[in-house]
C-alpha cells in the first residue's frame, strides 16, 4: 500500500526548495566572483564593490597575492591597480575602501600578515580618520573575512543575492518591470549592506561626502566666508611655524567644494579627538613590518586648500603637524596635503577631498619611484610628473629642513617627512 504524502512532507519540500533558492541563485549570479563559473556580463566591479568593498577584495586578492598592498579609504582607492600597470608594475593590489576607518585598515592588514608574503605596504592615513568616532568607528572587514572564507554561507546569504539582483535588474532592465508587475521581490532586505548601520552614525557622519560620491549639495555660489572663533595659527609650531603659513585664498568654490569645505569641513574638525587606541594599531603595523623586513610608506591624500585652513579655524594646526611627526617616527611620510599649487588648482580634484584620475597617475608615478629603483619605470613616472614631483633625488629637492632627528624634504607640491636616525 502506497501513502499519499502527507501535507507536512509537502510543506518540508517548499521549505527546501526556499532554503535552496538563494544557494542556486548565488551560485549563477555571482555577485562577488567567488566562482566565475557563468558571465552573464554584469558590472560587479562598480556595483558589488560600491556595495561592499571589503567582500570583493577579500575574495579577489587571494587570487592574486601582489607582493605589494595598498590601504586606506576612497583617496587610496583612486590609486588603482591599472595606473601601476601603466609603468609596468604588475606587482600591485589595492585593497583599499571606500569610506574605510582605521579599525578596517588594521583588520586588513592582520588578515595580510597571515595571508600574503608582503615587501611593501603603502597606507594612506589622514588625519581626520584618526579619531575613533569617524564614520561611527564602522568595521565591515570581520564580516567580509567570514563571508570570503564560507562558502555555504556565502551561497546562502541574502545580502550577496540582493547585490545580485541589482546586479540583473542593471544589465537586463525588463527585470525590474516585470517583477513590478507581479508584485513580486526576490530578495529581502539585507544587513549586511555596506552602510548599514546608517541609523546609528550621527549628523558629522551622515555629512561625509563619501556617503553619496555623486550627490549634488545645494550651497550658494559666493564667497565662502569660514568662522573667526577658532583661528588659532601658528600655536605650539615652533621653527616649524613658517612651513605652514595662513591660508589666506578668498575664491569662489563650486557649490559642492563649498558645501563641502563649511558643512563637512566643520563636522571634521570642531569634536575632533585623536583616538590612543588608533594609534596604537599604527604602531603595530609598523612594528610588524620593521621586524618582517616589510617596506612601509604613509602618504597623506591632497585636499584642496580652503579644505586644509578649516583645521586651522578649529585650533588644529599644531596637532596636524605633530601627526605627520609622530608618523615619521613609524616610516616615511609623503605628504601632499598642504597649501601649494597643486591643493589650489581645482582642476585637480573632482571634490573638496578628492583627486582626480589625471592627480591619481601622477601620485602612483612618484610612490612608483620611492619604491621601483628600474630605469624605465622611472621614466615614464616622470613623464606624468608636470605640477607634482616628490623630492626623490636630490635634483628634486626644493628645500629642506631639519629639527632634531626629524627631516622634511620638499619637492614641487610633495613633501617627505622621515627620521634621520631611522
Amino acid at each position: 500500500m502506497t501513502r499519499r504524502p502527507t501535507l507536512y512532507v509537502a510543506l518540508m519540500a517548499v521549505v527546501a526548495v526556499v532554503a535552496l533558492a538563494p544557494i542556486a541563485f548565488n551560485y549563477v549570479v555571482d555577485a562577488y566572483d567567488r566562482n566565475g563559473v557563468f558571465d552573464l556580463g554584469l558590472d560587479k566591479s562598480e556595483i558589488s564593490v560600491k556595495a561592499h568593498y571589503p567582500l570583493y577584495k577579500m575574495i579577489e586578492y587571494p587570487r592574486i597575492k601582489a607582493p605589494t598592498v595598498v590601504l586606506g579609504d576612497s583617496r587610496a582607492r583612486a590609486l588603482q591597480d591599472r595606473y601601476w600597470q601603466e609603468l609596468g608594475n604588475a606587482d600591485v593590489y589595492n585593497f583599499a575602501y571606500g569610506g574605510a576607518t582605521v579599525f578596517e585598515i588594521y583588520d586588513t592588514f592582520k588578515y595580510l600578515t597571515e595571508n600574503s608574503e608582503l615587501e611593501t605596504l603603502i597606507v594612506s592615513l589622514p588625519l581626520r580618520s584618526m579619531d575613533a568616532r569617524f564614520k561611527g568607528g564602522m568595521n565591515r572587514v570581520p564580516e567580509a573575512i567570514e563571508l570570503a572564507a564560507d562558502p555555504f554561507g556565502y551561497y546562502s546569504n541574502w545580502f550577496v543575492a540582493k547585490i545580485g539582483w541589482r546586479l540583473l535588474e542593471d544589465r537586463f532592465p525588463q527585470l525590474s518591470d516585470a517583477v513590478k508587475a507581479v508584485s513580486l521581490n526576490p530578495v529581502s532586505a539585507a544587513k549586511a549592506a555596506e552602510f548599514a548601520a546608517l541609523e546609528h552614525l550621527g549628523l558629522e557622519e551622515l555629512l561625509d561626502p563619501e556617503l553619496c560620491e555623486d550627490c549634488k549639495l545645494q550651497a550658494p555660489h559666493t564667497t565662502l566666508t569660514l568662522p573667526a572663533a577658532f583661528h588659532h595659527r601658528g600655536l605650539g609650531l615652533g621653527r616649524w611655524g613658517r612651513y605652514w603659513p595662513e591660508i589666506t585664498l578668498d575664491r569662489d568654490l563650486p557649490k559642492l567644494f563649498a558645501k563641502q569645505v563649511g558643512t563637512n569641513g566643520a563636522a571634521d574638525w570642531r569634536r575632533f579627538k585623536q583616538s590612543d587606541e588608533l594609534w596604537s594599531m599604527v604602531e603595530e603595523i609598523s612594528a610588524w613590518c620593521d621586524a618582517n623586513d616589510v617596506e612601509l610608506i604613509f602618504v597623506i591624500p591632497p585636499t584642496i586648500s580652503e579644505m586644509q585652513r578649516r583645521i586651522s579655524d578649529f585650533g588644529l594646526q599644531a596637532a596636524n603637524h605633530r601627526f605627520r611627526e609622530r608618523l615619521s617616527a613609524l616610516g616615511p611620510v609623503v605628504d601632499f596635503d598642504f597649501d601649494d599649487g597643486f591643493t589650489r588648482e581645482l582642476d585637480n580634484f573632482t571634490d573638496a577631498y578628492h583627486f582626480n584620475a589625471r592627480a591619481a597617475r601622477k601620485i602612483v608615478g612618484e610612490l612608483q619611484q620611492l619604491i621601483e629603483a628600474d630605469q624605465e619605470s622611472r621614466a615614464l613616472a616622470q613623464e606624468r610628473r608636470g605640477d607634482l614631483v616628490c623630492p626623490i633625488q636630490a635634483k628634486d629637492v626644493s628645500e629642506q629642513h631639519s629639527d632634531g632627528t626629524l627631516q622634511l624634504i620638499e619637492g614641487n607640491s610633495c613633501r617627505i617627512w622621515r627620521r634621520t636616525d631611522a
